[in-house]
């Protein structure tokens, strides 16, 4: 399950996109992800949106104002100069959050993988594996390292002007400087992703195999998204924190090379989405 989700659509421009989005986000990720990924029944479908609204309102009540506060962190950032040990530790924060949340997902989780069929797990296998090959598809994974490169380039230079507005000749070379020393393993990354898929067909087989108590579901559920959320592997740890580190430096690195303007348009932007983050909080469902 895709976790991130719900802060995903917060990407969204324009503050009724973002309400809608996030609003949605129940009705979404239902149809953008776990039917396609799992063909649930009627019965499946109604008990899972209702779970996943429990926890879209959790994630507004407590989550949203970490938001709200992480905006105001940045605006303040951008408007000078920052340091990588400012990125980080901003970053961190936002890494922190990512516990809780998915805490909230063991019982949902727990719930719709007891009543999962043989045939629902087939499918899940299928689209794990489809989801692989759109991956390599995506970064290119089977062309030249040079073709992989500008994939990260693309990505940086669209993040970057979506906060910064347009950017230099000069800034468009440095975002491909940074992304071809970035550490950045594409392989490596579809590896572990492949292995999580592995770990989620393991433990939801068990489950439907065995039908433990739903205590003993949930510690394997709760298992499981501690090995997705902090590998186990020692090596990808390492790798992970590694590029945590470049990324840092590479943030303050292009940060840095910004105009009054460019920054004064980036204060703009975040705290548009501060001001979308702020209309989410004040929605009540109906």
């Amino acid at each position: 399950m895709k976790f991130v989700f719900l802060a995903v659509v917060l990407g969204l421009s324009g503050c009724s996109l973002v309400v809608s989005g996030y609003n949605n986000a129940p009705n979404l990720l239902m149809f953008l992800w776990i039917n396609p990924h799992v063909d649930l029944n009627t019965a499946q479908e109604k008990q899972t949106l209702a779970d996943l609204k429990t926890v879209l309102e959790w994630h507004r009540r407590e989550q949203l104002p970490l938001y709200v506060d992480w905006l105001k962190t940045m605006q303040k950032l951008v408007a000078e100069d920052i340091s990588a040990e400012q990125v980080c530790s901003l970053a961190q924060s936002i890494t922190d959050s990512l516990d809780p949340l998915v805490d909230q997902f063991e019982e949902p989780l727990t719930r719709l993988s007891l009543t999962l069929t043989t045939a629902q797990l087939q499918t899940l296998k299928k689209k794990y594996q489809q989801d692989l090959k759109d991956y390599r598809k995506d970064w290119k994974l089977d062309a030249s390292a040079e073709a992989q490169l500008d994939v990260q380039t693309d990505k940086g230079q669209s993040n970057a002007e979506r906060i910064y507005g347009r950017l230099s000749a000069q800034q468009k070379k440095l975002l491909r400087q940074l992304a071809q020393n970035s550490g950045f393993e594409a392989e490596r990354t579809s590896a572990e992703r492949e292995r999580q898929q592995r770990e989620s067909l393991s433990m939801h087989t068990r489950i439907v195999q065995n039908q433990p108590t739903p205590e003993e579901a949930r510690a394997w559920v709760r298992q499981w998204l501690q090995s997705s959320l902090h590998t186990a592997d020692p090596e990808y740890a390492a790798y992970l924190k590694k590029r945590k580190r470049l990324n840092c430096e590479a943030s303050a690195q292009f940060h840095n090379t910004t105009t009054p303007e460019q920054r004064a348009r980036a204060v703009k932007t975040l705290k548009g989405y501060e001001e979308d983050l702020r209309a989410l909080m004040r929605y009540k469902a109906s």
